[in-house]
């Protein structure tokens, strides 16, 4: 069985399904509501351990009902959790509209910034790493030691920010969002700038698939429900698919197959639903 460690954010989801969006009036009726695992690296960690693997999360959260009910989910779904503990955790509304497209709006208190857990510890006998950048000084810590290992080192980027380019010289492999590549210069820019940090790069795009130096792998045709957390899955999968030795294409591939699977159902695949959908 692979471990594949992540470390970010994590949050509790409060997800909102409405009737109508954008409201039209003061009050705008719920169809259903859910509580769920949110944060990057919380919901790559719960995709991995889904698909059958280990997962490991390095996340921080406070010390209150709401992180004991979001490290609860975590365990339940046999998420290995390391948290270090702060005031407040984190929590976001997330309203999810009839086409299945969500709107989230996130509260982020101050949370610790060092990493003061054992690096090597949490990185004895993982196959992979993967980082989502709301953490720089966990995920800088935590891809140093990898590097020093070759480990394959993910980085889920979508922020311009100094701390997110840091941990890009840690990484061996970064998959960034649309909306980030257009904002610093468009996807063949970024493809450059990420080659000369000698890292291999991927380009989200939503329904239109991912696109990397020389190619492109369609998005799979699904009914969407819910798309809170796409990205996620779809660097959690990744990531797994590195740690499994797939390579990066078919890793890609395996991806886009399971985040389809997880926006036509609003959660995540086991592996036997990803193996069907892809016979």
């Amino acid at each position: 069985m692979a471990k594949v460690v992540t470390c970010g954010w994590a949050c509790l989801d409060q997800r909102y399904y409405v009737e109508q969006f954008p409201p039209a009036h003061s009050r705008t009726p719920v169809r259903s509501y859910r509580e769920s695992i949110g944060g990057p690296a919380a919901v790559g960690a719960l995709a991995i351990a889904r698909l059958g693997a280990e997962a490991h999360l390095v996340s921080r959260r406070g010390d209150d009902a709401v992180g004991e009910r979001l490290e609860a989910l975590l365990k339940g779904e046999q998420v290995k959790t390391h948290f270090q503990m702060g005031s407040a955790t984190p929590i976001s509304a997330v309203l999810v509209a009839p086409d299945g497209e969500r709107h989230i709006f996130p509260y982020r208190p101050e949370l610790p910034e060092g990493l003061v857990l054992n690096v090597e510890r949490l990185l004895e006998g993982a196959e992979a790493l993967l980082l989502d950048g709301r953490w720089p000084d966990g995920g800088l810590r935590l891809g140093q030691f990898a590097r020093k290992r070759k480990l394959p080192t993910v980085l889920d980027l979508d922020r311009d920010r100094p701390g997110d380019w840091e941990l890009v010289r840690v990484s061996t492999h970064v998959v960034a969002s649309e909306e980030f590549a257009q904002s610093v210069g468009g996807i063949e820019a970024l493809f450059a700038r990420l080659a000369k940090a000698r890292v291999w790069a991927a380009v989200t795009l939503g329904a239109e698939g991912v696109v990397y130096p020389g190619g492109h792998v369609p998005a799979h045709k699904v009914h969407v429900q819910d798309t809170t957390g796409a990205g996620d899955v779809f660097h959690g999968a990744f990531a797994l698919a590195l740690a499994q030795g797939k390579g990066e294409v078919k890793g890609l591939e395996f991806a886009a197959a399971v985040a389809a699977l997880h926006c036509s159902n609003g959660a995540p695949p086991r592996s036997d639903e990803v193996r069907a959908f892809l016979a």
